[in-house]
């Protein structure tokens, strides 16, 4: 299996290396991703293309958005690619935040192409959970036959603080309104979002189980 990593997080990122060292377990990992970090940019793209650089035969870095990244691996490579894996993003992306998020915008991309899809996204403090966890949900998502040309699949590990997984919950997505208290310091607008609240969550939300300290996986349609 020919496999396309990517991430938001830029070519430097640890939890990319990481995620391509496992995901050699599966397969022939072809990483193409940002020179640079390229968090929360969606589906944004480079009108009029894009610089290469190639690192290896394996490895390319690209001067634009992890959706460039997914068009270079998957028309630019030698190479028919077939899954797409991107993360495992520096940070969460659960909720609303999934429609931010540069990591789920490269895999709705891939989703596009009709290529199954995975994102991925842990603790920003640690990747303990990641290196534990991550082998073991890939089997998850293959023994259970959730890849799809149709939907990417999301991924979210839990927090560092719980250690290791209680488990894995197939979840769906609840777009929970965060507080938001916006301030104008200077001629810098500050946003001063709110973080998850655990009122009326949906009892098989992303949300839920992330605050549980459970492995989240969600069906993300383009």
């Amino acid at each position: 299996m020919n496999i396309l990593l990517t991430n938001d997080d830029g070519i430097a990122s640890e939890k990319l290396a990481i995620t391509k060292e496992i995901l050699e377990q599966f397969g022939t990992v072809y990483v193409v991703a940002p020179s640079v970090e390229m968090s929360a940019k969606s589906m944004s793209l480079s009108i009029g293309g894009f610089d290469f650089e190639m690192i290896d035969d394996f490895t390319y870095s690209i001067e634009g958005t992890p959706v460039d990244c997914v068009k270079f691996g998957c028309f630019g490579l030698d190479a028919k690619i077939d899954l797409v894996v991107s993360g495992t993003n520096n940070g969460y992306n659960l909720g609303i935040d999934i429609s931010y998020s540069g990591t789920v915008g490269a895999a709705l991309q891939a989703q596009y192409y009709h290529v199954p899809t995975i994102a991925f996204s842990a603790d920003r403090k640690g990747n303990t959970i990641l290196i534990e966890e991550l082998a073991k949900t890939i089997q998850f998502i293959l023994d259970n036959d959730l890849l799809s040309k149709d939907h990417t699949v999301n991924v979210n590990f839990p927090r560092e603080k719980f250690i290791t997984s209680k488990g894995i919950k197939e979840t769906i997505i609840h777009r929970q309104v965060y507080p938001y208290t916006p301030e104008i310091i200077g001629n810098k607008f500050v946003p001063n979002r709110g973080y998850i609240s655990d009122v009326d969550l949906p009892a098989d939300s992303d949300l839920k189980a992330y605050l549980e300290g459970y492995t989240s996986i969600s069906k993300v349609y383009l």
